[in-house]
């Protein structure tokens, strides 16, 4: 009895010749691929010598490495403001400055540390601080009461207020917020270091600002 056509299918030997055939065919190809690898690779040139004769002006950049920089010394432009800042605390980000914002800072999550000129009196801007919290005013002899200070050569006195926060320029009042600062003179205009910000972040913060503000440091000229 002759065997089925479906069984000379599964045994037979065309099935193994096809499965050989595919088989060889993958590993030729593989092969050929090497070979061609091969082949691209040994016809690769030296790359050609390339001469520049371009030239730029020199920048900053340019400079030699300062030891023990500081992130005013690394990021400032020569020339931008009055101040550096020599010691700056860990967590202090710094910020884009401004005419109004000589140096600038945030930390935690809504702490802001400015360093301003500014005109008028001392007890002048001393009130215009605590006027943002709803303080009273004081007076001289209140004035001579406050903690004193000094910031790159400006003498001054140390503020405090605690309380809602309003910053003015249209922003709304915050709640529950603190400032610490420094309003010092140097020969006729007033120098600001200001930090405000969520009461326990700027309570945590006063040892770093009087840090900081005995490491500003006027810019050569």
């Amino acid at each position: 009895m002759p065997e089925p056509e479906s069984g000379k299918k599964r045994a037979g030997k065309p099935l193994r010749v096809a499965d050989t055939a595919f088989i060889g065919g993958a590993m030729k190809i593989r092969h050929i691929s090497a070979v061609l690898a091969l082949a691209l690779l040994s016809g690769c040139d030296k790359p050609a010598e390339v001469s520049v004769d371009e030239t730029r002006p020199v920048t900053m950049r340019d400079a030699g490495h300062k030891l023990n920089a500081t992130s005013s010394d690394r990021f400032e432009e020569p020339g931008t403001g009055p101040y550096l800042a020599g010691v700056v605390p860990e967590g202090w980000l710094a910020q884009p400055t401004s005419a109004f914002r000589l140096l600038s800072y945030r930390f935690g999550t809504g702490g802001d540390i400015a360093v301003g000129v500014s005109s008028g009196g001392m007890l002048e801007n001393v009130n215009r601080w605590l006027g943002q919290f709803g303080a009273d005013p004081i007076d001289e002899a209140g004035l001579e009461k406050l903690d004193k200070g000094e910031a790159a050569g400006a003498k001054g006195v140390w503020v405090e207020a605690a309380g809602d926060y309003s910053p003015g320029m249209g922003q709304p009042p915050k709640a529950s917020q603190a400032l610490y600062g420094l309003v010092a003179v140097e020969g006729d205009r007033i120098v600001t270091i200001k930090m405000t910000g969520p009461a326990d972040e700027v309570a945590a913060q006063k040892s770093a600002l009087k840090v900081f503000a005995a490491s500003l440091r006027k810019r050569a000229e």
